[in-house]
C-alpha cells in the first residue's frame, strides 16, 4: 500500500469513527432503556407515591456537586496518564481534545470498543510520532485492563463474593456467569499484553501465527498480526522506563476507575433519607457492582452499551435506590455525566478537529461544485 493510500485509509477510518450521525443510535437505545424504567418504576408505586421532596435534603446539592467533581477527577486522571506516557510533550488543550474524542468514539460504538482503535490516530495528529502513539495506546489499554483485573481480587479478599451477585436477596447466576466469562477474558488479555510488553514480544507473534492458522479464525489473522506489531512497538518504547513511571501510571489508572465507580455512590447519597442511610458495606457493594456491570457490558451489542446499561442499572442497583422519580433522576444524571456529556462535547469539537487535521481536498470541492 502506498503512502497516499495509507493516508486516505486513515482519513476514511477517522471520519467514519467521528461521524456525528452515530449519536442517533445510542440516544435512541438510551431512551428505550429509560422508557422501560419509567414503566417499571411507576408500576410499583401504587396509589400513594412518595413525593420527590421527601428525598431532598440539605446535603443533596453537595453530593450532586461531588458527583460532578468525581467525573472531572476521572478525566483529569486520564489526561494526566496520557501526559506521562507522552513524556510530557502534550499541552492541556491537546490532552483535552484527545480525551474527549476517545470518549466520543467509545460512546458511539458497540461495547465501547471504538475509542482505543482511533486513539493512536488522535494522539499522532496532535504531534506525537505514530510509533510512540501506538505504544501509548497499547500501554493505556494494558493499564486500564490491569486496574480492573487487580481491583476485583482486592475487594473479594475482604468481602464475601456472593454479596455482589445478589439481586433482591437472591443470587443471580446469570450475572455471575457473565462476569466470570468477561473477567477471565480480561485476565487472559492482560497476561498476553504483559508478556508482549515486558517479557518477550516475539512470543505474541508466534502465538498469533498458531492460533489464527485455525480455519475459522483466519479472517482475523491480519488484524491480529497488526496488534502483535503494535505490542512490539510498545515494548520497545516502554520496557526500559523507571519503576516510578509505572507506579505513577498505575495509580492514575486506579484513580480513574475508582472515581468513575464512586459517581453513583455520590448520586444515591444525594437522595437517601436518614431512615434509609447506607452502611459502608452498602457503599462498597454499589461501587463494585458498577465494575461488574462494566465487565458484563463487554457483551452488549448496542453503542456504548446504551439501553443495556440503563436496564441493568435499575435491576442490579435498584435495591439501594428509592422507587419512582428519584430512580429516574439518578440514572439520568449518571448517564449524563458518564456518557451523554461526551456525545455532546464530541459533537461540538469533532467538526473543527476534522477540519484542522483532515481538511477537504480542493479537487473534491471542485467536483462537488461542478
Amino acid at each position: 500500500m502506498s503512502k497516499k493510500q495509507q493516508v486516505d485509509t486513515t482519513e476514511q477510518t477517522v471520519k467514519k469513527g467521528l461521524n456525528t450521525k452515530h449519536i442517533v443510535w445510542p440516544v435512541l437505545f438510551g431512551l428505550i432503556g429509560i422508557v422501560w424504567m419509567i414503566y417499571n418504576e411507576f408500576s410499583q408505586l401504587g396509589d400513594s407515591p412518595v413525593p420527590l421532596s421527601h428525598y431532598i435534603s440539605n446535603t443533596t446539592i453537595w453530593f450532586l456537586l461531588l458527583s460532578v467533581a468525581l467525573i472531572v477527577i476521572r478525566d483529569l486522571s486520564g489526561m494526566g496518564r496520557l501526559y506521562l506516557l507522552a513524556d510530557k510533550k502534550l499541552g492541556f488543550g491537546a490532552l483535552f481534545r484527545i480525551r474527549m474524542l476517545y470518549e466520543f468514539t467509545s460512546a458511539v460504538t458497540p461495547s465501547a470498543a471504538g475509542g482505543s482503535t482511533l486513539e493512536m490516530i488522535f494522539i499522532n495528529r496532535e504531534g506525537i510520532s505514530f510509533g510512540r502513539s501506538t505504544a501509548i495506546c497499547i500501554m493505556s489499554l494494558f493499564l486500564d485492563e490491569l486496574s480492573l483485573v487487580l481491583l476485583f481480587p482486592l475487594v473479594f479478599l475482604f468481602f464475601p463474593i456472593d454479596i455482589f451477585f445478589q439481586v433482591a436477596g437472591e443470587a443471580s447466576a446469570s450475572i455471575a456467569s457473565l462476569f466470570a466469562i468477561g473477567y477471565f477474558a480480561k485476565l487472559i488479555w492482560v497476561s498476553i499484553l504483559f508478556v508482549g510488553i515486558f517479557v518477550k514480544p516475539q512470543v505474541i507473534s508466534w502465538l498469533i501465527s498458531r492460533i489464527f492458522s485455525i480455519k475459522w479464525l483466519k479472517k482475523w489473522k491480519l488484524k491480529a498480526f497488526r496488534t502483535a506489531v503494535d505490542i512490539k512497538a510498545c515494548s520497545k518504547e516502554m520496557r526500559h522506563k523507571s519503576a516510578g513511571f509505572f507506579i505513577s501510571n498505575i495509580l492514575l489508572s486506579m484513580l480513574l476507575w475508582v472515581s468513575r465507580f464512586l459517581i453513583v455512590n455520590a448520586l444515591i447519597m444525594a437522595f437517601v433519607t436518614a431512615s434509609d442511610s447506607l452502611t459502608f458495606v452498602d457503599q462498597v457493594i454499589i461501587a463494585v457492582r458498577q465494575g461488574i456491570v462494566l465487565v458484563v457490558m463487554m457483551i452488549a451489542p448496542t453503542p456504548g452499551g446504551s439501553g443495556f446499561i440503563e436496564v441493568m442499572f435499575e435491576s442490579y442497583l435498584g435495591e439501594f435506590i428509592p422507587v419512582g422519580m428519584v430512580s429516574l433522576i439518578i440514572v439520568s444524571v449518571w448517564r449524563m455525566l458518564t456518557y451523554y456529556n461526551y456525545l455532546i462535547i464530541g459533537a461540538i469539537i469533532t467538526p473543527r478537529w476534522l477540519a484542522k487535521h483532515f481538511p477537504r481536498k480542493k479537487g473534491n470541492e471542485s467536483k462537488q461544485e461542478a
